[in-house]
Formats: C-alpha cells, sequence, structure tokens
C-alpha cells in the first residue's frame, strides 16, 4: 500500500512538473518569432557589413587604379633638354616630388608634396637669378611642370 502511494506521488508529481515545464502553443509561437526575428535582424546585420566591406574594396581600387594611371601619364612625358646638372637636378627633384604627390595616402603628405612643388619652384626662380640654370632650362623645367599637370589631370 505504501509502495502504491509513494508511486502515485512520483507520478503526480513527474505529471505537474512537465506541465509547468511546458509552454503554451503561444508562449511556443512567441518565442518562435522571437528567436527568428533575431536571426533576421543578424542576417540584416551581416549583409550590411558585407556590402560595406565591398564599396570601400571598390574604392580602394578606384584610387589605385586613378593612382596607377597618374604615374603611367607622368613617366610617359618626356625629359626636357637641360644645360647642367643643376637644372637635372631640379627636374629629377620635380618628377619625384609630382610622384609622390600623386602616392600620398594622407591629406597631410598631400598638402605637404603640394608645399614642396612650390618649393621647387622657388628655388627654380631663385637659381635662375643667381645664374645657376638658364632662361631656356627654366622654360624647359616649368613645361615639364605644365606637362605633368596636363596629364594627371587627363589620366584622372
Amino acid at each position: 500500500m505504501i509502495l502504491n502511494k509513494t508511486f502515485f506521488a512520483s507520478l503526480a508529481t513527474v505529471a505537474i512538473l512537465v506541465s509547468c515545464n511546458n509552454q503554451t502553443p503561444q508562449e511556443k509561437a512567441a518565442d518562435s518569432m522571437e528567436h527568428a526575428e533575431e536571426k533576421a535582424a543578424d542576417a540584416n546585420e551581416e549583409a550590411m557589413n558585407t556590402s560595406e566591406d565591398a564599396a570601400t574594396k571598390d574604392a580602394e581600387a578606384v584610387v589605385y587604379s586613378n593612382k596607377a594611371a597618374a604615374n603611367a601619364a607622368i613617366a610617359s612625358i618626356p625629359a626636357p633638354t637641360l644645360s647642367n646638372d643643376k637644372a637635372k637636378e631640379l627636374y629629377t627633384k620635380l618628377g619625384k616630388t609630382w610622384v609622390d604627390r600623386i602616392n600620398a595616402d594622407s591629406h597631410e603628405k598631400a598638402v605637404d608634396k603640394e608645399k614642396s612643388l612650390l618649393d621647387i619652384k622657388n628655388e627654380i626662380e631663385k637659381d635662375l637669378a643667381d645664374g645657376k640654370i638658364s632662361a631656356a632650362d627654366k622654360d624647359n623645367i616649368m613645361k615639364y611642370q605644365s606637362d605633368c599637370l596636363a596629364a594627371i589631370k587627363a589620366a584622372l
């Protein structure tokens, strides 16, 4: 008899626990909807991140393509005819500075190279006044400068 009472009490306890643990169909549906909404939000966020990454890569590809085109344009400009080593030094310095300006990877570096271009132009004027280069050298170097600028603009 005690065994039967214990068995029925255990059975009743199990039934109560099972019925308390089971959710109603409405609760199950609400939990399922919440879980589906979370999955949809995660998928949406992942799609947005993927889209942003693709846009960034496309923009980087355009920038590098433009840099390559501008570098090729400058490389295709023929060297001017110059009379002395000082003029050749200024021409070389100008060409390297244009390439550095094109390849600048920050605003600060670009501004610094723009300043360097102005400094070179001033140096050309000073060297002409000091007689270190001829007027023809100055004209040829300045024509090279304008050809560089025109080639860069055409490439972009």
